[in-house]
């Protein structure tokens, strides 16, 4: 019980009001971002931040990059630093669960931010992932030099 409270505890302090103005810069600094490898953009969601804290990968890059993948992979970000994340592939579809919470937190990721997962390697599944924030004051940008 304990610590479903402080979950909900710290969810609920990152959440935060975003104009529309801050929700369409993210978005538009995350298409003016193309990486050479395959990639998907995902703009967060509260369902992927907060209620049991699952993320579904857009259908079309899952089924291509990611079939087949039952078990962690590693999200990475452009410093190198990496985040084991359970990948479940099931459907057509690819989810986040087991760990992705713990990378919200650690990246203060919130509502609205864009991130784009770009595909650095298939045989182990490295996710590299660059944050576009509704708010630069939320921390730092990451983004690829």
């Amino acid at each position: 019980m304990e610590m479903r409270s402080r979950f909900y505890e710290s969810a609920s302090a990152r959440k935060r009001i975003v104009t529309a103005e801050e929700r369409e810069r993210a978005i538009n600094a995350a298409k003016a971002f193309e990486p050479t490898n395959p990639f998907c953009r995902v703009v967060l969601r509260p369902s992927y931040l907060y209620r049991g804290c699952i993320m579904y990968l857009p259908s079309c890059f899952a089924e291509q990059h990611l079939s087949g993948v039952s078990g962690f992979i590693k999200l990475q970000l452009p410093d190198g630093r990496q985040w084991p994340v359970r990948c479940l592939y099931r459907g057509g579809r690819a989810k986040f669960s087991q760990g992705w919470y713990e990378f919200t937190l650690e990246n203060n990721l919130g509502e609205g931010d864009v991130c784009v997962f770009e595909l650095l390697r298939s045989r182990e599944f490295v996710l590299k992932v660059s944050v576009f924030r509704v708010m630069e004051s939320a921390g730092l940008m990451y983004r690829s030099q």
